[in-house]
């Protein structure tokens, strides 16, 4: 045998790249869930230009889903490579009869518990929810609220109108204090964008000289007609 050889390893393995895959995966769904729990409302974020680390709230959402999916395809592959261990904790080497039942049971029992406490709301799932909830009702008492959800995407013909104000007033007020609304069809954000500010920043101005624009409430704010 080559004794330069035998501390070599083989040059590529299956089982340790798709094991390290499984936990970068977790690991990432872990930090961008954290930073998901305690993000704004959707609405409050876009409005404010809200971001973490320079991500928007968006982009954390998306990175989310998409290693959502590669931990689901990495714990697959982990469970295919891995197959004769995990048949091992449940079915015994001779025969057919199972074994580690009590632990299966046990993870049973435990899965059952999480469910039945989430969909019940039973602490401590509840006060796990009941901070996620805290978190937003921060953000919206320390951040202005937009006149109505999701605003940054109205046209400013739209967004005149919901403000209350007709369209030459607002593009008056706009104006004198340095934003150029040159074409209609734009959005609040694109005209927000066009100076490098952020949706909230538009209303603002208007609001200086017209105090009681945009002071009207949303109107009903309950989760099936409000997307977080």
């Amino acid at each position: 045998m080559n004794k330069g050889n035998q501390g070599a390893s083989p040059r590529f393995q299956w089982r340790p790249f798709t094991s390290l895959l499984l936990a970068i995966a977790f690991l990432t769904l872990c930090f961008t869930g954290v930073i998901l729990y305690v993000s704004p409302k959707g609405r409050i974020a876009h409005w404010t230009g809200w971001t973490m680390l320079g991500l928007e709230k968006e982009e954390w959402s998306e990175m989310h889903i998409v290693f959502g999916f590669l931990f689901l395809l990495a714990a697959g592959l982990h469970w295919f490579f891995n197959w004769d261990i995990f048949w091992s904790y449940i079915q015994a080497r001779k025969g057919r009869r199972f074994r580690r039942v009590l632990e299966m049971a046990l993870a049973a029992v435990v899965a059952l518990v999480f469910l039945t406490g989430t969909l019940f709301c039973i602490p401590p799932f509840s006060t796990l929810v009941r901070g996620n909830e805290q978190m937003q009702a921060y953000w919206e008492q320390r951040s202005p609220r937009p006149p109505a959800p999701h605003a940054e995407e109205f046209l400013l013909q739209r967004f005149a109108n919901v403000i209350g104000l007709p369209m030459e007033d607002m593009k008056e007020a706009l104006q004198k204090e340095g934003f150029i609304v040159q074409n209609d069809h734009l959005t609040v954000r694109q005209l927000a964008e066009q100076r490098g500010k952020v949706p909230s920043d538009v209303l603002a101005p208007v609001q200086k000289h017209f105090p009681t624009a945009g002071s009207k409430p949303f109107g009903c704010t309950g989760r099936n007609r409000e997307r977080r």
